[in-house]
């Protein structure tokens, strides 16, 4: 296990832009956050292990740090280094792909910080400069409105994704809630509403003393944001918590494919090792604070929902959804009435399976939850507008944006979904570029079939850049997600030049129950396998043939010679006279 030191805080003071920034560069050098709190200094922090990730406020990073931060997002997916040293921004390092926004309720919380070791897992910067007259029983007060999250596709990226100067990298930033944000530093037991700590910050701007404050966006214009929101406003959108998680080592490729999630859980921020997750902030457990279970701890939720926590009973809920558990309705809707929009979509998940009226009261459920910034309650929505499913209003085009605002939150389903309207027409006018754009984020998003779908498009040049090569990367992903049609593509992109690495691929997409793939194992390589051509596929196939999809030709072909069809070697000859080289080599070897 890799273990992290949190290095101590050190918060951001006034902005130097702001009124008085004159005068702030005059004063004596700020204390340390450890020194400003009267307690322990860096070399008494823990190291705590962070493999499985976190989610740090960033209200603290100076002005040009935050600037670095938002261009390496908007130029593609930001990686960091997390250590015992802090928190390192790699603005030479990227995964290719891009942030999605997806909106959602407005909402206003105070997190206070009143200890450096709160400070120390909440606020992981290094470098920055703590101010003010801090000393003990002096707490930080964070104000936030949130409006939204940016999101990636992304889903365990490995170093072969990572492009650039990536030394030390350990995390991808997979996300970011924006909104607005104010720091503000306190010396009493009340805690203040966030207005008064939006005022208080900008309150310390002029002032000669020099008190700990920073603050980005303006609350007014966050009243402009709705959940439908394409963009956040103008004056709301400030990165406040970051969603990192690790960069994956490649694994073994597997025979079968992870189980498909049947149950939403909200994306409850990671603490280090040790620590919970309650009142918004990473702390220390205690009796006294309800805080964010495991989501697979079932007595540990239980616990935790008991004391009224809604993140905890919405993750009790899901996992009693998945046993089949009759209670789990019941716990669903307690969480969902708290406002935790995870559980409203996994409770309109159950209400779809009952009658009419629980059917209708489904796509309400899935509106709350899409309001709530969980994509899949979007595209659970998409779908039932898709569909005409709970009696809703049967309509192409509503379906194609709610299932576009799934994917720009993330959802691997809303991407699949938009990019075969596109492709179709459906709803919204024909686009193969930006259907192979989707394409492209619910193949990053872990969905096999989608990098498929993308490498064919790619292979025939459809969209850009395209050509075998780029292809062949498209379904190398797609085999590694366990798509059998992928390992079968791939198998035939490298047959040429390697026809026993293209042997096992092809194996991998028998074992996952290609039909071509145990065909090309029969006709390539001589095993003894049954291939019985059946009627839906040979139907398929024979009219994406007809229609001038020449790669769809040859695998009917392979299939027909496979399936002792006569007209098999026939179709592979036509299809090799039109250029096809791996038709060429199925019709020298067909029988």
């Amino acid at each position: 296990m890799k273990s992290i030191r949190l290095s101590p805080l050190v918060v951001l003071t006034t902005l130097a832009c702001a009124p008085g920034g004159a005068a702030e560069a005059l004063r004596p050098e700020a204390p340390t956050a450890s020194e400003a709190l009267g307690e322990s200094g860096p070399d008494d922090v823990e190291c705590r292990d962070v493999t499985r990730g976190a989610e740090p406020l960033v209200v603290d990073w100076k002005p040009d740090k935050r600037g670095d931060l938002e261009v390496a997002m908007k130029e593609g997916i930001a990686v960091v280094s997390y250590g015992c040293d802090g928190i390192r921004l790699l603005d030479g390092c990227h995964i290719d792909g891009e942030y999605g926004f997806i909106g959602m309720t407005r909402k206003e919380q105070v997190v206070r910080l009143d200890s450096a070791d709160e400070v120390h897992a909440n606020l992981p910067l290094t470098g920055a400069s703590i101010g003010g007259e801090m000393k003990r029983g002096v707490s930080l007060d964070i104000a936030t409105v949130i409006v939204g999250k940016r999101r990636s596709a992304w889903d365990s990226p490995t170093r072969d994704d990572l492009a650039g100067s990536c030394d030390g990298a350990t995390h991808y930033v997979r996300g970011a809630t924006v909104g607005a944000f104010a720091l503000s530093s306190a010396s009493d037991a009340k805690v203040r509403a966030v207005a008064e700590i939006f005022a208080a910050s900008a309150g310390t701007a002029s002032s000669s003393s020099k008190s700990m404050s920073n603050r980005e966006g303006d609350i007014a214009d966050c009243k402009n944001a709705t959940p439908d929101s394409k963009i956040p406003p103008p004056q709301c959108g400030a990165p406040v918590r970051l969603a990192l998680m690790p960069i994956a080592s490649p694994s073994p490729s597997a025979e079968k494919a992870p189980p498909a999630a049947t149950t939403t859980v909200a994306d409850a921020p990671a603490c280090p090792a040790g620590l919970v997750f309650g009142a918004g902030k990473c702390t220390a457990p205690s009796n006294s604070v309800p805080h964010q279970c495991l989501v697979n701890d079932e007595s540990g939720c239980q616990a935790q929902c008991d004391k009224g926590h809604a993140g905890s009973c919405a993750a009790l809920g899901a996992i009693l959804m998945r046993n089949g558990d009759s209670k789990a309705a019941a716990v669903l809707r307690g969480a969902c009435d708290k406002g935790d929009a995870a559980a409203c979509v996994n409770l309109g998940r159950l209400e779809a399976r009952g009658t009419d009226a629980q059917k209708t009261g489904a796509n309400q459920l899935f509106e709350k939850g899409c309001h709530g910034g969980i994509a899949a309650g979007c595209f659970a929505l998409g779908t039932a507008h898709l569909t005409g499913a709970g009696g809703a209003k049967t309509d192409p085009a509503r379906a194609f944006g709610l299932f576009n605002q799934a994917c720009s939150g993330g959802d691997r389903g809303g991407c699949a979904a938009a990019a075969s309207l596109l492709l179709e027409g459906k709803g919204v006018g024909k686009d193969v570029a930006e259907a192979g754009k989707l394409l492209g984020r619910a193949c990053q998003a872990g969905d096999g079939a989608s990098c498929t779908r993308l490498g064919l498009l790619q292979e025939a040049r459809s969209v850009k850049p395209g050509g075998a090569i780029v292809a062949k990367t498209s379904y190398r992903r797609a085999c590694y997600r366990f798509d059998a049609a992928g390992c079968a593509q791939l198998g035939r992109l490298v047959y040429e030049t390697s026809p026993e690495q293209a042997k096992s691929h092809f194996s991998a997409a028998c074992l996952r129950g290609s039909k071509l793939g145990c065909a090309v194992m029969v006709v390539a390589y001589g095993e003894k396998k049954t291939v019985i051509p059946d009627a839906k596929t040979t139907s398929a196939l024979n009219k994406s043939c007809s229609g001038g999809a020449v790669a769809d030709c040859v695998a009917l072909g392979i299939i027909q010679v496979a399936g002792k069809v006569g007209t098999g070697k026939q179709r592979l000859g036509s299809a090799c006279r039109r250029g096809d080289k791996f038709a060429c080599a199925m019709e020298k070897k067909a029988k």
